[in-house]
């Protein structure tokens, strides 16, 4: 009987600690599901809905719908220039319901950012978070106008960083699971604190394969570009005059070079600050001004980051050997 009752006691004790698991587990998914409803309600009223058309001698032709948020109480909102091109009359809906007529700042194809502004009380500004990058593997939430269904929220995780796309000059692109659908487009991807760490784009490309795979323009790239398209209604970038290409591994060995730069100089744009400085075709380019640089588009953006007019360190390998070439830069042309 004492060996039963033992026995009874303890799987009782298994089934109460298991209840305590279950409970703790509950606990912590309820937690979870708090942070998404609480950062929600926290950065709805930032995010807009765009409406973009173009005017006609017989009326208004819609171009298209996409999503966008308020980047300061004063009125500016941001969103993907491409969801605004081609159009003359735009008009954001805030969350409660007020539709305003807006006007281009300036918008910038190379990065696909645009800058509108509206004149309203009350608006809410939603923070871009510049003290870190995205972490991979991070819970993150997609806010927008996906398909025209309004406000609405997805959730997923930051897949990877530094992601290329073939879809604009300058990439860096945040990949995310986080739903993003046609709509979506310059809307937020928002942390669990509510900040601002990218602003949706595009989708990868269902016909090859792609499911699942969004991309967004880190915050960092958004604060720089949309700094300048609100005070000058355009991006200056500084612009050496090179074409680049990146060398493959059995390539390396002919210039005695292990470290990670594959950026090499296929020609020098004549009459351009490269010549002028005298960058050689067939230089490759491991650093400037102390940053390193290992892929074609990192160093188009670390020059692009630099205001026409700086002179810049550039370090390349020639001949086997290292090389200081002082470059100043002279100003990229804007795209036709």
């Amino acid at each position: 009987m004492r060996t039963g009752l033992g026995v009874t006691g303890a799987l009782l004790g298994l089934a109460l600690a298991g209840t305590a698991h279950l409970d703790r587990e509950v606990d912590v998914a309820q937690g979870v599901s708090r942070a998404f409803e609480e950062v929600s309600e926290r950065i709805a009223p930032s995010v807009v809905r765009i409406e973009s058309a173009r005017r006609l001698d017989v009326g208004v032709r819609p171009l298209g719908e996409g999503s966008g948020f308020v980047l300061d109480e004063a009125g500016l909102i941001v969103t993907n220039a491409h969801v605004v091109d081609g159009a003359d009359a735009i008009r954001v809906q805030l969350l409660d319901g007020r539709a305003l007529d807006a006007d281009l700042v300036g918008k910038d194809t190379e990065s696909d950012l645009a800058v509108l502004c509206v004149e309203a009380d009350g608006l809410v500004a939603a923070p871009l978070r510049l003290d870190e990058p995205a972490r991979v593997g991070e819970w993150v939430i997609a806010v927008g106008n996906p398909l025209g269904l309004g406000h609405s929220v997805s959730a997923g995780i930051v897949s990877g960083r530094g992601r290329t796309a073939n879809i604009t000059t300058y990439e860096d692109f945040i990949q995310t699971d986080a739903a993003i659908n046609p709509g979506n487009s310059g809307g937020p991807l928002v942390d669990l604190q509510g900040r601002i760490v990218g602003v949706n784009t595009a989708v990868a490309d269902i016909r090859m394969g792609g499911q699942g795979i969004g991309f967004a323009i880190p915050a960092s790239m958004v604060s720089e570009v949309t700094a300048q398209l609100a005070r000058w209604g355009e991006v200056r970038r500084g612009y050496v005059g090179v074409n680049l290409r990146e060398l493959r591994e059995s390539e390396l060995g002919g210039l005695d070079y292990s470290g990670p730069s594959r950026v090499a100089v296929r020609s020098v744009v004549r009459g351009g600050p490269a010549e002028a400085a005298g960058l050689e075709p067939g230089d490759l380019v491991t650093r400037v001004n102390d940053r390193p640089v290992t892929t074609v588009q990192s160093l188009m953006a670390v020059i692009a980051s630099y205001a026409p007019g700086t002179e810049v360190q550039l370090e390349v390998r020639r001949d086997r050997s290292e090389k200081a070439v002082a470059v100043k830069l002279g100003e990229r042309p804007r795209p036709k």
